[in-house]
């Protein structure tokens, strides 16, 4: 007789690993903070001051995201320690100016904040998630 743990055991095994899935969350995370970065470009003062923030500031923020997305990406590419610290200084770079952001220019009491600005509180999910598990679970699956 055949139990649920055996067909769950079965379906687990011809399943695919998922071994590279954690770029479906790295990339597109990436690419927004590469486009925010980039349209901040060419820095200006009369920007920033739109936003009521000092120049250097807005300044800090586009080479911050520019640089979080870049960090981003390699540690996607590299292995062992390096690429889960590289991933995990990522992930808490993207937190920080997602967390920036709301705090300057969407701030509002957190349940209209959730009902009305999903797109920075998935930001952040996925900055918080990359600083707190770092490549664990890229390791995990290839495990």
């Amino acid at each position: 007789m055949t139990t649920t743990t055996d067909i769950i055991a079965r379906t687990s095994r011809v399943l695919p690993r998922g071994t590279h899935a954690h770029w479906l969350l790295r990339l597109p995370l990436a690419l927004v903070l590469l486009q925010q970065g980039f349209d901040k470009f060419p820095l200006s003062a009369d920007a920033a001051a739109g936003f009521g923030v000092p120049f250097i500031l807005w300044a800090m923020a586009a080479i911050g995201e520019i640089a979080v997305a870049g960090l981003l990406i390699a540690g996607g590419l590299l292995r062992g320690v390096t690429g889960d610290l590289v991933t995990r200084i990522a992930g808490l770079g993207l937190a920080a100016i997602v967390a920036g952001v709301i705090y300057v220019a969407y701030w509002a009491p957190p349940l209209e904040l959730l009902l009305f600005n999903q797109f920075h509180i998935l930001l952040f999910a996925g900055g918080l998630y990359f600083a707190l598990t770092g490549t664990k679970s890229r390791m995990q699956a290839t495990a």
